[in-house]
């Protein structure tokens, strides 16, 4: 079966729904375990999943922002925020599904990263920046206002997947033609990849600098 480049823009339409539902989720509970209140619930869970795309936005000056062009994902966002209040211990005990769907769109956010990051700048440094933008900076800023190290900062194999599907991506728009199966292949690869980081606890190296008083 020939796939085409609607079949495509309609699997990423779905996957980055995916990704914003889990990560409205995701800084829901955030946001309950620090005792929130309902306001607070919903900006996190707004910040975690929209964070990361406004801010590349910002950066590349690209405008109308995401859910300003789209105010439908604010709802789907905030719908998934409240449906995670009372199903919290349900998505607690299914942590494993919600891993397998964090990795989907953090896959997908990569790829929108470097793909809008390399059209407007056709710079594959910044394309790959831009992926990592797009795919941490919602996690980094609900941790940051929950008053938690961020978790991307703590080891987590999850910056580095956003890095090599920008980069791949970037390439492939710079020096091939960005081909459908091009694409689908960089997507399942940092898609295995964070679920192999995932299944073997593979983590970068933390630095534990231990201060000694000097008299």
């Amino acid at each position: 079966m020939q796939i085409t480049s609607h079949d495509m823009d309609v699997t990423l339409h779905t996957l980055y729904l995916i990704g914003i539902i889990a990560e409205g989720m995701t800084g829901a509970i955030a946001a309950g375990r620090k005792k929130m209140d309902l306001f607070g619930v919903v900006t996190i869970a707004l910040i975690t999943a929209l964070g990361g795309g406004t801010i590349r936005n910002i950066l590349l000056n690209v405008y109308p922002l995401t859910w300003v062009e789209t105010p439908i994902y604010i709802v789907v966002v905030t719908v998934a925020a409240l449906l995670a209040l009372p199903l919290v211990n349900v998505v607690i005990k299914l942590r494993r599904l919600f891993l397998i769907l964090d990795a989907l769109g953090l896959i997908t956010f990569a790829y929108l990263g470097a793909v809008i990051g390399y059209s407007v700048t056709h710079s594959i440094i910044i394309a790959t920046i831009m992926a990592i933008v797009t795919g941490v900076s919602g996690g980094v800023i609900r941790d940051i206002l929950c008053n938690d190290i961020p978790l991307v900062f703590r080891s987590e194999l999850y910056a580095i997947v956003a890095f090599l599907i920008g980069l791949f991506q970037a390439a492939l728009m710079e020096y091939w033609h960005n081909t459908v199966y091009a694409t689908i292949f960089i997507l399942c690869f940092g898609f295995a990849l964070r679920l192999f980081a995932l299944n073997k606890k593979i983590n970068l190296p933390l630095i534990d600098y231990k201060h000694k008083d000097f008299d």
